[in-house]
């Protein structure tokens, strides 16, 4: 029988690492999912949703925030005073640990709630980062 600490396990990959952070309360109140990734040696922390897609059956996942360095603050903006800005390379990389890590965590027996899946209804292979919910470095155009 798998063990419930699997779910928040590291899961390590050679661009990076990453974990499920577990569901907390954000800023506004309302329950959220949480994930954590380390790249160049450095912990974030972001916040994840399911968005389906036009079928209504079948969902990608949205990161709605990141950079985060503690897991605190979800539910706001990112703030430059508090949060870590990023390349596009950077958040590409993110985008590929949390695909990686998708298959990973369905295997699981007490996998991430997000990842509720039925017949009809699977993860479709896609991450995206909502407009202006990580911060980019001023060389690439800020956000």
């Amino acid at each position: 029988m798998a063990s419930y600490e699997e779910t928040f396990e590291w899961i390590d990959f050679p661009q990076g690492r990453i974990r499920y952070a577990g569901g907390k309360r954000g800023r506004d109140e309302s329950p959220i999912e949480t994930f954590a990734a380390e790249i160049y040696g450095r912990k974030y922390y972001g916040q994840i949703r399911k968005a389906f897609l036009p079928d209504r059956h079948n969902y990608k996942l949205e990161v709605v925030s990141f950079g985060w360095p503690k897991h605190d603050w979800f539910g706001t903006t990112p703030d430059p005073q508090y949060c870590a800005a990023f390349s596009s390379k950077d958040i590409a990389e993110v985008q590929r640990l949390i695909r990686q890590a998708v298959p990973r965590w369905l295997a699981l027996e007490d996998r991430p709630s997000i990842l509720t899946e039925y017949a009809d209804s699977h993860f479709a292979d896609e991450v995206v980062f909502r407009h202006g919910w990580a911060l980019l470095r001023d060389d690439e155009g800020g956000a």
